[in-house]
């Protein structure tokens, strides 16, 4: 039979104990920290923001007034394409018909946003589209929001194809 006798200095025991839980503590806390700001970088990227026919005139005030805040942020948005004659072979506008009722008479313009995509050549003129796509400051006949469209697929006309003047 072997007796072994350890003889433990408790005051040093508790030192290095002591020193291990707290470097542990910090350790902890601070991968904590940066998984934090990692999750809320990759979800404030990645957030889209639907814009649909009961917001789509009222985006588009905002955003004309507002473009720095719009800056970076992603949204949805469908319309039909539509070119103007001066715009470039990736440049297109997102548009809708809005309806203008002025007493008796009604009028409709069309109204949208900006967009700049590669993929807008496989698109026809009225072609209905669905595009998602982060915000930038652009410019036509002074500054303006652009989107430029990450994914653009062909949709069917919705039922609410016009939008109103809110």
């Amino acid at each position: 039979m072997f007796i072994c006798n350890f003889r433990i200095d408790k005051k040093k025991f508790l030192k290095i104990f002591s020193i291990t839980l707290a470097i542990l503590a910090i350790a902890i806390f601070v991968i904590s920290i940066l998984k934090i700001f990692n999750s809320t970088k990759e979800v404030s990227s990645n957030t889209v923001t639907t814009i649909s026919s009961n917001n789509f005139t009222s985006f588009l005030k905002d955003a004309h007034e507002n473009i720095s805040s719009y800056v970076g942020k992603r949204f949805s948005i469908s319309g039909y394409v539509y070119r103007m004659p001066d715009f470039t072979e990736n440049e297109f506008v997102i548009a809708r018909t809005m309806i203008i009722n002025s007493n008796q008479n009604a009028n409709a313009v069309i109204v949208g946003i900006l967009a700049n995509s590669n993929d807008v050549k496989n698109f026809k003129n009225n072609a209905w589209v669905s595009c998602v796509g982060t915000i930038k400051k652009g410019t036509y006949k002074g500054d303006m929001p652009v989107l430029v469209v990450d994914k653009i697929t062909k949709i069917e006309v919705p039922e609410d194809d016009f939008v109103y003047l809110p």
